[in-house]
């Protein structure tokens, strides 16, 4: 299940508010910009997803985000890799100079066309990997570079297959993506021990399970069903593997849920109860204020 609560950006609308200049596109497939993190800033101030492939290359300064509720701070030289499932904040203005990225954006529509399953491969190398943003080496910077470069090449070209072969190209963008988490994972994987690998494994498959399913299913129960393994022993791996608790897990999620419907849409608590699968308004006064201190009507006004 989608969840409904948060602003969900395409390729297309991500074309009309960030990325405004410097952008070439295969229709509302795929993009290729340069910009700063300064323009339209408020519209990422609060969760959101945006349904693509996200690569976002921080050529110079540097900025903080949140996926999925882990804070990440994205220097120069970085790249960042988002999946269309995530939940994607930017976490703070930058005090300084701001940051310049290169962002590729690819859609789920256009690499399902592929007969190899690059979506299946980036999905579960991103969600194994410790952490989706990393620093490119000189001779992966050079490589991605090269493949920007033919891109704008041909797109600008008057060749009778131009735009097949630019499709191509992208497919190998983001092979070339998948063949540094790679790199990555065999490292990780020689640090770990194998049943810390595992624990994190299922850890990351839960969090994922959350972010589809928290709307409706608070309890733990559920989502150790989903992972055929028993509730308890799920417990344990949540808590071993973050420190937190399964339940304060899917709690952080409904509440991230319900501010942003109180802060973001026109519907009334009642409405946003019902949406979040509570019993009645007053099950949800008490949630919501036992978790931030709060009424729900004194934080839609704040």
């Amino acid at each position: 299940m989608e969840t409904k609560g948060y602003n969900s950006f395409s390729i297309a609308r991500a074309k009309e508010l960030f990325l405004t200049d410097n952008i070439i596109n295969i229709g509302d497939d795929f993009i290729l910009a340069e910009r700063t993190n300064e323009a339209n800033y408020d519209l990422l101030r609060y969760p959101c997803r945006v349904d693509a492939y996200v690569a976002a290359f921080c050529k110079q300064g540097s900025f903080k985000c949140s996926i999925n509720l882990k804070e990440y701070e994205i220097h120069e030289g970085m790249m960042l890799l988002n999946l269309p499932q995530n939940i994607i904040r930017l976490e703070s203005k930058p005090s300084e100079k701001a940051a310049t990225l290169t962002i590729i954006a690819v859609s789920t529509r256009f690499l399902d066309q592929f007969r190899s399953d690059i979506s299946k491969m980036l999905n579960e190398a991103i969600t194994i990997l410790d952490n989706p943003c990393f620093t490119l080496q000189a001779d992966e910077l050079n490589l991605v570079q090269e493949h920007i470069r033919l891109i704008n090449s041909i797109i600008h070209s008057d060749y009778a297959y131009a735009k097949e072969s630019v499709s191509h190209l992208i497919s190998s963008v983001f092979f070339t993506f998948g063949s540094f988490l790679n790199q990555r994972l065999q490292k990780q994987s020689e640090e770990e021990r194998p049943a810390s690998t595992r624990h994190k494994i299922v850890f990351e498959r839960f969090v994922d399970l959350v972010t589809h399913h928290h709307l409706k299913e608070r309890g733990v129960g559920f989502y150790a069903d989903k992972l055929c393994i028993t509730p308890k022993y799920l417990s344990k791996i949540v808590k071993e593997t973050s420190g937190q608790s399964a339940p304060e897990w899917i709690d952080q999620y409904v509440i991230l849920e319900a501010k942003q419907m109180l802060k973001h849409s026109d519907l009334c608590i009642k409405e946003i109860s019902d949406e979040l699968n509570f019993a009645n308004p007053s099950f949800f006064f008490k949630y919501f204020k036992k978790h931030t201190g709060m009424t729900p009507n004194q934080y839609r006004n704040s």
